[in-house]
């Protein structure tokens, strides 16, 4: 093998970036839509999972810094407004944790 290093194409470095930045600007407004039908006592489980997945799939790949406690913080709303969801939500959101978590200590490895 050549001792040169694999040089990406700068089109797609900034193809990249740019799919970062727009996946950034997506998770923001879901965030930013979540917070406010919470702040509206919104109850409906599918509208507010509609917004709370967008921050959940951040977890898993190009995710803000914030997404795990913004999804906290709607694990609480559904314990106060509908708590009847929580649990299911409340384990769901662990047991993906911990897989991220498996995940982060094999690449390490």
């Amino acid at each position: 093998m050549d001792d040169k290093k694999l040089e990406l194409p700068e089109d797609f470095i900034n193809s990249i970036r740019d799919l970062n930045a727009l996946c950034s600007q997506q998770e923001d407004s879901a965030v930013a839509m979540l917070y406010r039908l919470m702040f509206r006592h919104e109850r409906n489980i599918d509208i507010l999972d509609s917004y709370a997945d967008r921050i959940f799939d951040a977890l898993w790949g190009f995710g803000g810094e914030y997404a795990e406690e913004d999804y906290r913080n709607y694990l609480q709303y559904l314990k106060a407004v509908v708590p009847e969801e929580y649990e299911s939500h409340k384990n769901m959101f662990e047991e993906d944790l911990k897989m991220l978590q498996d995940e982060n200590i094999e690449e390490d490895e």
